[in-house]
């Protein structure tokens, strides 16, 4: 899977999570992230793109020649909304079907892939072992899986890191150890007073 990240949440974005049955008002100070996770191509499909508002040509290739069975790898027209193209491969004899099916297929599995990936590389970031930091850190996720026009599903998460217990738990506390990255900062156990 391919992945794209915004910023971090604002606070009137992430209040959104203290809007679920039983989360607390103090998530919107655990750190989150919005991602979406999306397919690899599988060939080149008819698309709508805007740039300040102005539509864009579909596929603006001039250099191409054409595919092996004879069809323009370019297209130029700037579709409509509601034009039925959309999505379509540019030549279906082509565009990998099989591939985007078994994508199609897998994709839960490849979620689940993506949140243990997640959290090891949360561990080893902090330099901790997977148990360890499962006593300091929880992760919680929010996803929505949709299609996109081309037939094939993405993913739209927000991911937050909570206290151990979950979002009734405070943050973990950056233990203020510099060169550590943010996300050691907050997969970090925080230090105990003597």
């Amino acid at each position: 899977m391919r992945r794209s990240t915004a910023p971090t949440p604002t606070n009137s974005s992430a209040r959104a999570w203290s809007a679920a049955k039983g989360v607390p008002d103090t998530v919107t100070e655990h750190p989150a992230a919005f991602v979406t996770l999306t397919a690899p191509s599988f060939g080149p499909v008819h698309t709508r793109r805007e740039k300040a508002g102005v539509i864009q040509p579909c596929h603006p290739r001039r250099d191409l020649d054409d595919c092996p069975h004879g069809r323009p790898q370019s297209c130029t027209d700037r579709h409509g909304a509601d034009d039925p193209r959309l999505g379509e491969p540019l030549c279906p004899d082509c565009y990998d079907y099989t591939g985007s099916v078994l994508f199609n297929a897998l994709a839960p599995e490849l979620w689940r892939r993506f949140t243990l990936a997640l959290r090891r590389r949360l561990a080893k970031a902090a330099g901790l072992p997977l148990a360890e930091m499962r006593a300091v850190l929880a992760v919680s996720f929010a996803k929505v899986a949709e299609y996109q026009r081309r037939g094939v599903v993405h993913f739209h998460a927000v991911i937050r890191l909570d206290g151990p217990d979950g979002p009734g738990r405070p943050r973990p506390r950056p233990p203020g150890r510099p060169g550590r990255s943010s996300t050691t900062r907050y997969a970090m156990p925080p230090k105990r007073s003597q």
